[in-house]
């Protein structure tokens, strides 16, 4: 299916009522298109373009755990919760082209229309089993980002012998400090080491020049 299709399709599937009432709105990359905790005021079709959500913790971290693609809507969640209220936060990842519906039209139709609650209902379970399906995926890259910006930094700090650094600590001690388990850094130090990020000698991370900066090539991307 090209992508006109597919655009063709999702307008097929959204109410006569709805497409007068929206407003195109293009979303620039890296702009937020909606806050985590504000009040839920417009749903959203995403016509082209992708955005992802965003977590943040409390040491201050953001976290991208899950992206919507075209055809996907937006204040789903909080309309079918009944809550009103931004569950989460998401930005633009590219130029990405909506169209905004005023969320009172939004729930009018989904109360009137059985068809259209249904389209919304399905389109939503789909999108948070995909979620969780790839949950432990993304939250192992996750852990594997702190872990390469954990090495990172001690390399920087740490004094260089022969153009290489020695992570002294200990995992557990390198668990503490980053905030994750001592499981998740084991895993993420054997999965950089396979990767040739790292070596391990005497059962401490080594790190090279040139692996220092494959590790700066890791955390860009």
């Amino acid at each position: 299916m090209t992508k006109n299709e597919k655009v063709q399709k999702l307008f097929m599937k959204i109410p006569d009522i709805l497409l007068e009432k929206a407003v195109p709105i293009t979303f620039k990359k890296n702009s937020i298109v909606i806050s985590k905790g504000e009040k839920t005021e417009y749903a959203y079709f995403i016509v082209s373009g992708k955005l992802y959500v965003q977590a943040e913790f409390l040491d201050g971290s953001v976290y991208q755990f899950s992206q919507l693609q075209e055809g996907s809507i937006i204040s789903d969640l909080e309309v079918l919760s009944g809550e009103f209220i931004n569950a989460a936060t998401l930005i633009a990842s590219e130029d990405s082209l909506t169209l905004r519906i005023p969320i009172k039209l939004f729930v009018t139709e989904l109360e009137n229309n059985h068809g259209f609650l249904q389209y919304v209902a399905t389109a939503m379970a789909k999108k948070m089993y995909r979620s969780s399906y790839e949950r432990g995926n993304n939250l192992f890259k996750f852990g594997l980002d702190r872990v390469a910006t954990y090495l990172i930094k001690n390399y920087e700090k740490d004094n260089i012998k022969g153009n290489y650094a020695k992570i002294t600590k200990t995992r557990e001690v390198m668990a503490s400090e980053i905030g994750i388990s001592i499981r998740t850094v084991n895993r993420a130090v054997q999965k950089l080491k396979q990767e040739s990020y790292v070596s391990i000698r005497y059962g401490k991370i080594v790190i090279s020049e040139e692996q220092y900066k494959k590790l700066l090539q890791l955390i860009e991307w």
